[in-house]
């Protein structure tokens, strides 16, 4: 008697291709940072950063001693993990902090190595005195530093749909690297843009290739933009609605906001000319979507809409748009 063949189990479908299909508007999901630390690791060291249970004392300890830095202040904080273009190196890092114009960037090699990871967030995040013991390196005067998240061991949509626009990018010849896991697996491919402090999503790699270059208005990228990490998720509604109106030139403004329920109030420097905009940003209907590639649940996910935005500027008079 012949044995019926077994059926091999069912994969659920990508999140990203759900995202994409439902329709799904990314703004208002990007992280609040006020500091970044990208640390330079080799793709196998991701998962060993990943793996708290073989986590050294001074590991636990460095993610407590960060908990706490945040509780006190409110002030989150961002950690990625990028590929180096060569293996076995010794520990390095780039180091962003929220200044005018975005996140301001700065270098620094050690003899660490990279198992020594921890080092690198104690002394960008905790002990900034530290970093006098690294060597500072040369960083770019301009251009963008566009880390892509490839790492499909934790969601096949970021193997799938990450690697070809990283890619794109490398044959572009713009500085991309490979990234670990920095949450939003529905929107792959998705990318941390720094110094400019913008998350993207459901990125192709023209696209890619075109934000990264500024090739294309933001209005006609509105859509794949989750938000700037240097303000609070509601904040970004209303700070995509102002980047659409300036054009990337509203990349170089300083600004900060407050956010008392659903009434953003957003001040801002921009080349001189100071302002607030003012805006109320209510729920729109939520969407049904899945969290992982991993899993068939479902989860309430929220969409935004931007009311009438009021725009004061410093010696005008008021105007509503």
């Amino acid at each position: 008697m012949t044995r019926p063949a077994r059926l091999a189990p069912a994969r659920s479908a990508l999140c990203a291709d759900a995202s994409r299909a439902a329709g799904e508007d990314p703004i208002g999901t990007a992280p609040h940072w006020q500091e970044v630390t990208v640390l330079e690791l080799d793709v196998p060291m991701w998962a060993r950063l990943r793996d708290a249970a073989n986590w050294t004392p001074e590991q636990q300890g460095v993610f407590e001693r960060l908990r706490g830095k945040v509780e006190a202040s409110g002030a989150g904080f961002g950690l990625l993990m990028s590929a180096p273009a060569s293996p076995n190196q010794p520990l390095q890092v780039r180091h962003y902090r929220l200044g005018k114009g975005g996140f301001q960037r700065s270098d620094y090699q050690s003899a660490h190595p990279q198992s020594g990871w921890a080092h690198g967030l104690i002394d960008t995040l905790l002990e900034p005195q530290n970093l006098s013991g690294w060597q500072r390196v040369e960083r770019p005067s301009s251009g963008s530093d566009i880390h892509v998240c490839t790492h499909g061991t934790v969601d096949a949509s970021c193997g799938r749909y990450g690697v070809p626009v990283y890619a794109a990018l490398q044959a572009a010849g713009l500085r991309s690297w490979r990234t670990g896991h920095f949450g939003g697996h529905r929107f792959a491919a998705t990318a941390v843009d720094l110094p400019s402090g913008y998350l993207w999503a459901h990125l192709t790699p023209e696209l890619a290739v075109q934000v990264a270059r500024r090739e294309v208005h933001p209005a006609e990228v509105a859509g794949h933009l989750r938000g700037f990490a240097g303000l609070p998720p509601l904040a970004q509604v209303l700070d995509r609605e102002l980047l659409v109106r300036s054009g990337w030139n509203w990349l170089r403004a300083q600004r900060r906001a407050e956010v008392d329920g659903e009434n953003v109030t957003l001040q801002f420097d921009l080349d001189g000319v100071q302002g607030v905009a003012r805006a109320h940003v209510r729920p729109a209907p939520s969407l049904q979507l899945p969290g992982s590639s991993h899993t068939p649940d479902l989860g309430d996910v929220r969409q935004w809409h931007l009311g009438e935005v009021s725009l004061d500027l410093l010696a005008e008079t008021q105007v509503t748009v």
